[in-house]
């Protein structure tokens, strides 16, 4: 490597720190009181919900119904001013459903969106669940 490719190196090093570190304390301010408060309320209508991996630029959160029906959501670090949101989704008798990731600008990473993807999620979730009981109700998938 040639001097000017190590200065260059290190100097995407400190762009890409200072980024991830961005992330980290938006994780910290809102997404982890956010997810919180989302623990709290699903606890009341039965849910589990517990932090199965926490690091440097990477959260998971679990929302678990029963054994097999969970939701996995995975919120990373994703580039120089980006991060995304991940969600698996796994319920009785079906394969695992990936949602389409999300994306987002570190500069709107925020409350709003966060909530959004906690909202989304748990629905998706919840619809996927209820669809997948053998005789469901109809309009219970519709609400």
């Amino acid at each position: 490597m040639s001097k000017w490719q190590e200065r260059f190196t290190q100097k995407v090093s400190v762009v890409k720190e200072a980024s991830c570190g961005q992330f980290e304390a938006i994780a910290t301010s809102t997404l982890e009181p956010l997810f919180e408060e989302f623990r709290k309320f699903t606890a009341q209508q039965g849910l589990a919900a517990t932090v199965p991996v926490s690091r440097s630029g990477y959260r998971t959160y679990k929302f678990t119904m029963t054994e097999n029906a969970y939701v996995l959501m995975s919120f990373r670090f994703a580039s120089f001013e980006h991060c995304e949101m991940q969600g698996e989704i796994f319920v009785p008798g079906n394969d695992r459903h990936s949602l389409t990731p999300e994306h987002v600008e570190l500069s709107s990473f925020d409350a709003g969106w966060v909530r959004r993807m906690f909202e989304q999620t748990l629905d998706s979730f919840l619809d996927a669940f209820v669809a997948s009981l053998s005789g469901a109700a109809p309009e219970l998938v519709k609400a």
